[in-house]
């Protein structure tokens, strides 16, 4: 994926702001300023598009622009970049819309594992987007920060036993989280959810 990589319909390219249609980078601003789970402090149209901006071109950053036939449709990238070990990842449709777009984000993830040879792969994800936390578990193989070792713990062993269902999950989702880290539309704050793929289990897949 170092230029572009095709995943049925849809055609990930990587981003330059100056390659293509100068329009595109109206889109994709005005596609990012609608999802108000990009940004952590509320702030006006103008101050997104600014902060998408300079997020998109950041030199430590890695973004490709999402097509669907002639439709800019949105972005995937990572961040937080520390090659050999850990990258923040980040994928974002316009249209708020996962399904069919599962193969095309697994591709992504396979590149940064591959090329920047790391050992595991982040997302932190504001913890009432729910259905995009079921996401990344069910479709992309994330688990919470310590659940598997929340599973290893004599307690969460004995709630185990006496058949409680999912007791490493729900102590990993409670404990793997940056508190206080998104305020939403409405006012109300929000903690991030912390997730990690590594490396073997991304490959078992």
């Amino acid at each position: 994926m170092t230029e572009e990589v095709s995943a049925g319909q849809y055609l990930a390219v990587m981003y330059n702001p100056f390659v293509g249609n100068p329009a595109k980078n109206d889109t994709i601003l005005d596609g990012c300023v609608n999802l108000p789970n990009l940004f952590p402090l509320p702030g006006t149209i103008q101050e997104r598009r600014i902060i998408i901006a300079s997020w998109l071109t950041h030199p430590e950053h890695l973004f490709w622009e999402v097509w669907r036939g002639g439709n800019v449709i949105g972005i995937l990238g990572l961040s937080r970049i520390i090659r050999g070990l850990d990258a923040l990842g980040h994928f974002a449709f316009f249209d708020r819309q996962l399904v069919g777009r599962r193969t095309l984000v697994l591709k992504m993830m396979h590149w940064a594992f591959e090329q920047l040879q790391l050992r595991r792969l982040s997302v932190e994800i504001p913890d009432h987007l729910d259905p995009l936390i079921r996401f990344c578990r069910a479709k992309l193989g994330f688990r919470y920060e310590g659940e598997l070792l929340a599973a290893q713990h004599p307690v969460v062993m004995g709630l185990e036993a006496a058949r409680i269902n999912g007791p490493s999950r729900w102590t990993a989702r409670w404990g793997a989280r940056r508190e206080q880290m998104h305020c939403a539309a409405d006012g109300v704050w929000h903690d991030l959810v912390c997730l990690r793929l590594l490396r073997e289990e991304f490959e078992m897949r």
